[in-house]
């Protein structure tokens, strides 16, 4: 809906009672809701047996393994979904005080806060500010940050924020017309990526470049980007950082005395929740898709991130972050009066997200979210095959998915139908996403418009 549309309808309604104007609201979304497949947002959710907690105000204020003064919380069933996670990624449980251990908390807002609150770790880290545990680090050391064209665009944000220095950033300040992954020396917004997944030989050339003039490197990978729902492959990542990393003397293995010398974060939005019961699925034989691996099984993974609201379908935005204990920070404070370590990004954090999220988890149980997955997966290969037909009406009609992804692209459709299913777009390339809620029958749908004679028009 554009602006002026959004302006006009609230001149109609601005009359009519807070009670009707819900009603109609209501049905607008649902409505709405029914064809929905642009957005990697599940609607296969009820919660309604938890509506009596909307009159209770939950507060997870600071730290969730330390209890304090806000009583009125939900920190029980928080540290529950942090230990589910810790198992679906293979992290260390949690033993206080243990480097290996893992350490995280739920996020108030998506994947955006748990991406910037990782990037601040990073940098500090990195840095050489003081650990909670202690550890030396270099002073004054300026990190840099490596990401993919097809990376959120929150991180220019992020970066932003932090005052964090980015390759493209740095390369057109310091290092003008010396950038080694161009032929003419300039220095790329984002590094090219294949159909989505980052390209390894041209990280390590970047991160070599900068390596070498002293910067230690923060690498943001994406396990499940935002429009092409395309896996970063970490381990491949890692295999061409690796070699670099030892040339340049770089630690490798934080200990009890010295940091490591990078940090590799995952943004694992959509794919950090969905992976890992695609990976069940597997090893049940219930699908053949390639699963990469991307959690704490690999040493070398720093943090980790997740959106609730995406694959596990909570009713607005949150997440997951997790790190590992010997990286985190010390808290910027301890405010006495409510006796808990500010360790957190947002100090008070929305109670009712980790008793959905507890909720969800425990209301999908045994093998029933590996089947979920793969029904998904197999949905997004009869929705790629399905497109495909539509050749048959408008010739010059293009479709195109990422390996395993969930999201299935081609041309942006005219305005009706584009609003009908609630399509996003870029740069002139449209998706849908087969999230949960998602059946054939919705699938169909969408084609039987896309190949209408007057699907395409008037669009360029």
């Amino acid at each position: 809906m554009t602006e002026e549309a959004l302006l006009e309808l609230t001149k109609k309604k601005n009359t009519s009672s807070p009670n009707d104007r819900i009603k109609e609201l209501y049905a607008r979304l649902s409505t709405q809701q029914r064809d929905f497949l642009g957005l990697q947002l599940s609607q296969a959710l009820d919660f309604s047996s938890l509506a009596p907690f909307l009159n209770i105000h939950l507060n997870n204020l600071g730290d969730p393994f330390v209890s304090n003064c806000a009583t009125l919380n939900t920190r029980e069933m928080e540290c529950e979904v942090l230990d589910h996670f810790a198992g679906l990624w293979h992290a260390p449980g949690r033993v206080p005080l243990d480097p290996d251990s893992y350490w995280g908390f739920l996020l108030t807002m998506g994947a955006t806060e748990g991406n910037l609150y990782a990037l601040w770790n990073a940098r500090d880290y990195l840095a050489g500010d003081p650990l909670m545990h202690g550890g030396s680090g270099e002073k004054n050391r300026v990190p840099v940050l490596f990401y993919s064209e097809d990376t959120h665009y929150s991180i220019t944000k992020c970066t932003r924020l932090l005052q964090l220095e980015t390759f493209h950033k740095l390369g057109n300040g310091l290092y003008p017309g010396l950038c080694p992954i161009t032929k003419d020396g300039r220095w790329p917004d984002g590094i090219p990526s294949c159909d989505g997944s980052i390209d390894p030989k041209h990280l390590a050339a970047l991160v070599d470049f900068f390596v070498a003039r002293g910067y230690p490197p923060i690498v943001f990978l994406n396990v499940g980007t935002s429009f092409k729902g395309a896996y970063d492959d970490v381990e491949s990542v890692w295999q061409a950082l690796l070699p670099v990393f030892e040339r340049h003397g770089l630690r490798i293995r934080a200990t009890e005395n010295e940091r490591q010398d990078y940090w590799v974060h995952i943004d694992g939005a959509l794919g950090a929740g969905y992976l890992p019961h695609l990976e069940k699925a597997k090893a049940l034989g219930l699908t053949e898709e390639r699963v990469p691996i991307f959690d704490f099984r690999l040493p070398y993974v720093s943090s980790i991130v997740t959106s609730a609201h995406k694959w596990f379908g909570a009713p607005f935005p949150s997440g997951v972050f997790m790190t590992r204990e010997k990286y985190r920070l010390n808290p910027c404070a301890q405010a006495q009066y409510v006796v808990t370590p500010d360790s957190t990004l947002a100090s008070s954090r929305n109670g009712l997200s980790a008793l959905i999220l507890w909720y969800a988890i425990n209301n999908s149980v045994g093998d029933t979210p590996a089947r979920v997955a793969s029904r998904c997966a197999r949905l997004a290969d009869y929705a790629t095959r399905r497109l495909e037909k539509i050749r048959e009406w408008h010739p010059g009609f293009w479709v195109k998915r990422a390996s395993a992804s969930l999201a299935v692209r081609f041309p942006t459709p005219r305005s009706e139908i584009f609003e009908r299913f609630g399509l996003s777009a870029d740069g002139g390339a449209s998706h849908i996403f087969i999230m949960p809620h998602v059946t054939r029958s919705m699938v169909d749908a969408l084609a039987e418009a896309l190949s209408a004679p007057n699907a395409f028009e008037g669009c360029v």
